[in-house]
């Protein structure tokens, strides 16, 4: 309760003195966390998902030579990575030696992966690597229900693999990683709630996270509505939409973007603002040419675009679907 206050008075002042905050300063205030996209390449295709549907930049995988480049010169500075961005990061090889290498210079790695493909990897390159937070999806608690969001998944397989990765953990007696279950809640599947409970449970996982829908943010407001109107959960509790004389708006929006404090380093080295750029269009530099993120961070563009941010200037603001309510969180152990 007092973290949720705090950051509703943060919200509060930063909402009302970033907009007058001098340009120069912008680079101050940042968090330590980044996004580094370890692939933008996907094996499914989920329904809102606009890896396969609608971006355009070039598919490629980030290395590992230039992964450490990254840490090698600008670790000091970055404190959290989440491993994925629009793709699958277990499509990439070396995922979990980035992940080792980043660990062992002091930084907390996230992956969030469709489990299709974890078992390619053997548990020591998994629990050995220092990962500290695994969120693995599983939308269902049928096949049939599950491959409508999906899709290209197989159930049982992710089903088997979530349970082997907490017996793993369970019989290596780990802390870490703390191994979360999504079940984004759709009209499909929010009948299905209290049997997800029970097979999180089952299996093992540390938290389940009932995650709100995103309509996406590549979506036009007329195809949202119509979206809307198809998968949202009837149950309000797990809708971060509302509907209102044919218009689909947020409920809960922050007051100020928490991405002014973040940033996303695509599989190229790319830099880009927003956490809803999938296409690239808010690029402001490269790590590997531009000298590395901090000299990034302190450009002139990013502090220009920083300026617009704040002010949901840029086009990709008008269409956000960045809540400050993504559902509710089932802790077990």
């Amino acid at each position: 309760m007092f973290k949720k206050i705090k950051r509703k008075i943060k919200q509060q002042l930063g909402s009302l003195i970033l907009p007058f905050w001098p340009q120069g300063l912008y680079y101050f205030g940042f968090s330590g966390h980044v996004i580094i996209e370890a692939t933008n390449s996907c094996n499914l295709r989920c329904r809102f998902c606009p890896t396969w549907q609608s971006m355009k930049r070039a598919k490629g995988f980030m290395s590992l030579e230039n992964f450490k480049k990254i840490i090698d010169q600008d670790g000091g500075i970055i404190k959290n990575i989440d491993m994925n961005f629009a793709g699958e990061p277990t499509l990439n090889p070396d995922v979990f030696k980035m992940v080792k290498y980043a660990s062992q210079n002091g930084i907390n790695v996230l992956i969030s992966t469709n489990t299709t493909l974890i078992q390619n990897f053997s548990f020591a390159e998994i629990f050995d690597s220092g990962l500290k937070s695994l969120i693995v999806c599983l939308d269902g608690t049928t096949a049939e229900v599950y491959l409508q969001h999906r899709q290209g998944g197989d159930f049982e397989v992710v089903k088997e693999n979530i349970k082997k990765l907490c017996e793993e953990k369970k019989k290596r007696q780990l802390e870490f990683p703390i191994i979360s279950l999504q079940f984004v809640v759709t009209k499909n599947n929010e009948k299905q709630i209290p049997e997800i409970i029970k097979l999180a449970k089952d299996v093992g996982v540390n938290n389940l996270n009932l995650k709100t829908l995103s309509l996406g943010s590549f979506v036009d407001l007329g195809k949202k509505l119509e979206l809307a109107k198809e998968y949202l959960p009837n149950d309000n509790e797990y809708s971060r939409f509302e509907i209102k004389d044919d218009k689909v708006s947020l409920k809960s929006r922050p007051k100020y973007c928490s991405w002014l404090r973040q940033t996303v380093i695509f599989w190229n080295g790319d830099v880009t603002m927003c956490c809803y750029d999938y296409n690239g269009d808010m690029t402001v530099g490269n790590v590997f040419t531009g000298g590395g993120l901090k000299a990034v961070l302190k450009s002139a563009k990013y502090k220009k675009y920083r300026k617009l941010a704040i002010k949901r200037q840029l086009k990709l603001c008008q269409n956000c679907n960045l809540t400050s309510d993504y559902g509710k969180t089932i802790r077990f152990n």
